[in-house]
């Protein structure tokens, strides 16, 4: 037997059970089980509403916060850029200023002097081009 006769075989004998089962309750006990199902019937109603508006307020809850993060979002990126245009104008006024020469001008007068004073006594050189080869090397 098949797996989807299987599942008709029993759903037909559970059916068929159950209509047995209701013939043999009485009429008070029929009334019980139908308020018993509209009650269950009604939870579950219920239940699925609840759970439906629960997800609607995180649903809300979600798209608040995310414009919130955007608008923050957006703040910090304006901020960095103000505070980027600041600096690149401190930079750009600072070269096309004036004084930017007389500033250099000072630091080009101690590397020039620093170049001039060089003792060159206190240096070590090692020169070998003018050095003859030994007599090994010459065999080889």
């Amino acid at each position: 037997m098949t797996m989807a006769k299987g599942f008709l075989f029993g759903a037909t004998l559970v059916g068929a059970a159950a209509v047995a089962a209701h013939y043999l309750l009485s009429d008070e006990q029929k009334d019980q089980l139908k308020q018993k199902v509209r009650e269950t019937g009604s939870d579950l109603k219920e239940q699925v509403i609840d759970y439906a508006l629960y997800a609607q307020d995180a649903a809300d809850d979600f798209m608040g916060n995310a414009d919130q993060y955007k608008q923050s979002a957006q703040e910090k990126v304006q901020s960095a850029s103000e505070k980027l245009k600041d600096q690149k104008n401190q930079v750009v006024d600072h070269f096309s200023n004036d004084n930017f020469e007389e500033q250099t001008a000072s630091i080009r007068e101690q590397l020039a002097s620093a170049v001039d004073d060089k003792d060159t006594s206190d240096d070590i050189v090692i020169d070998k081009t003018n050095d003859t080869p030994d007599e090994k090397d010459q065999t080889k």
